[in-house]
């Protein structure tokens, strides 16, 4: 009787995760700002819940120092930043061509005519400004 108790509660967990919405694929307008000796690759965006995914390539192409984060700013129609979110990037040491993927969750809600402004960064601020 005491395993099939145990047994019980393993499977309401995992009914649970079966029946959980897989992530939706978005397409967003994405606007990718060029770092000298790197290649920003613009992200592949799923919906997860209430955030949205931003998976993409940052791939070395010269020795210069490598950046340590992916901004992404959400800009209006109009081109005014309204949020921005940051991942750290890694793995891009050494003298290599090498890439690396960057993964960044924004909790955003995207209006029509907004799009995403994308640049890899040693340091923080704002990306430049596109054109």
């Amino acid at each position: 009787m005491r395993l099939g108790s145990m047994f019980a509660v393993v499977l309401v967990p995992l009914a649970g995760a079966a029946n959980a919405a897989p992530p939706q694929r978005v397409e967003v307008a994405t606007e990718v700002i060029p770092l000298t000796g790197f290649r920003l690759e613009p992200p592949g965006v799923t919906r997860d819940g209430d955030s949205l995914r931003f998976r993409g390539f940052l791939c070395r192409k010269s020795v210069a120092m490598s950046p340590s984060r992916v901004r992404l700013e959400r800009l209006s129609s109009d081109g005014q930043v309204l949020d921005a979110a940051t991942g750290r990037v890694s793995g891009l040491s050494g003298r290599g061509h090498r890439c690396t993927v960057y993964t960044v969750t924004a909790p955003w809600r995207l209006e029509p005519g907004d799009r995403v402004r994308a640049c890899a960064q040693r340091g923080d601020g704002p990306c430049p400004a596109g054109g």
